[in-house]
């Protein structure tokens, strides 16, 4: 509680950007141990100069950070710190991390990322009836494998992406330019109040804060950072997209890219991300299967914590059920240890989506589990 009233504070300080914070709190160890430094080791942090030096000394006189964060928490109770467990890790590892994140909805969806893949889908605001068909196709197969699909809820590519992943009973986070209580676009009523309902609403600023052109820009660092990997599903030469596709290369995500016609504007962003190095979306399972091969981010989740075999009482092997041909083969192929998607394909020589398919059944059956990263391992 002491450290998270500390991010408070600092973050309320004229002149302390993102970047300086989460230097300072690197510096020092802990934003508590910073409220104590003096002038001196102040100086010793990178980007604080004697000016701001000075105005951050003169600040830290007016402020009780126990007292700031009492008063603050009665009018933004739902908001987190990088002092807080539910703060995304991903999140944190950017250069410029929010240090306030306020939230609206599911809550508990935040505690997924480090177990499940994300995926940001950005473009245009006015996608073609191509850039709204493959927005849906790819949202629906990332929803349909359990991939969380992050977006700004914008008009266009962002729109369709949050809409598809709710229809297909997936998991969607929206990160706004506004308060989470704030509609922008008002045509987004029907859909902010539904992710309100059914997924995440984030945004780093307060409550009440209305639409500002230069928060759109900001908030798509927010989308990269929260994501494994990004894909650009329609833009032109100049689009914010690609600002969120740049940053998502500088924090070391990957970048993909649907390609389309030289005679559609709306395709040079793409065409110029894959001339850039982009990944090219071939078809509807690319992400599936690239997300497969991806390292996990942000650490590995916890591995068998269950007790050891001399804890338990013997038991009988399970029965299984009647299996067709095509699953006793996929089957026999995943052992008791994580096999990775791409494994599995090459070791039976089979088309990625035909394993897929037979996965599925072997999930729905208790079979089989998916793991973090594509992977499979039997029940």
């Amino acid at each position: 509680m002491a450290e998270r009233a500390y991010w408070l504070a600092w973050a309320q300080a004229y002149g302390l950007g993102p970047i300086l914070l989460k230097r300072l709190c690197s510096h020092f160890g802990t934003l508590s141990i910073a409220w104590q430094a003096d002038g001196a080791d102040l100086l010793e942090v990178e980007g604080i100069g004697l000016g701001l030096g000075s105005k951050l000394l003169e600040y830290r006189q007016t402020v009780s950070p126990i007292e700031l964060l009492a008063s603050y928490e009665q009018q933004h109770p739902n908001f987190w710190t990088p002092a807080d467990a539910e703060y995304p890790a991903l999140l944190y590892e950017i250069t410029d991390p929010p240090p306030l994140l306020f939230y609206r909805g599911q809550a508990e969806l935040i505690s997924a990322l480090p177990m499940r893949p994300s995926v940001g889908v950005v473009g245009t605001r006015n996608p073609s009836d191509y850039g709204q068909r493959w927005t849906r196709r790819l949202t629906q197969q990332l929803a349909a494998h359990d991939v969380i699909v992050i977006s700004g809820l914008a008009k266009g590519v962002d729109r369709y992406a949050h809409h598809q992943a709710l229809e297909s009973g997936g998991l969607t986070i929206a990160v706004l330019g506004t308060g989470v209580d704030q509609v922008y676009p008002l045509g987004n009523r029907d859909l902010h109040d539904r992710i309100a309902r059914h997924g995440l609403l984030l945004s780093e600023h307060p409550n009440g804060t209305p639409p500002d052109r230069a928060h759109f820009p900001r908030r798509n660092r927010i989308i990269a950072g929260l994501s494994r990997a990004v894909v650009v599903a329609e833009a032109p030469a100049r689009s914010g997209a690609l600002i969120t596709a740049q940053l998502a290369n500088d924090y070391g995500r990957d970048v993909f890219a649907l390609p389309g016609s030289l005679d559609n504007l709306n395709s040079e962003g793409c065409l110029e991300l894959i001339n850039q190095g982009a990944q090219m979306v071939l078809n509807d399972m690319t992400l599936i299967v690239a997300l497969g091969q991806m390292p996990q981010i942000g650490g590995e989740p916890a591995g068998d914590v269950s007790p050891g075999k001399s804890d338990r009482p013997p038991v009988s092997p399970p029965v299984l059920p009647p299996l067709s041909p095509a699953m006793a083969q996929v089957l026999a192929t995943i052992t008791d240890e994580p096999t990775a998607l791409d494994s599995l394909v090459q070791q039976l020589a089979q088309p990625t989506g035909e394993v897929l398919a037979t996965l599925v059944q072997l999930e729905l059956m208790g079979l089989v589990i998916q793991l973090p990263g594509m992977r499979y391992q039997r029940c």
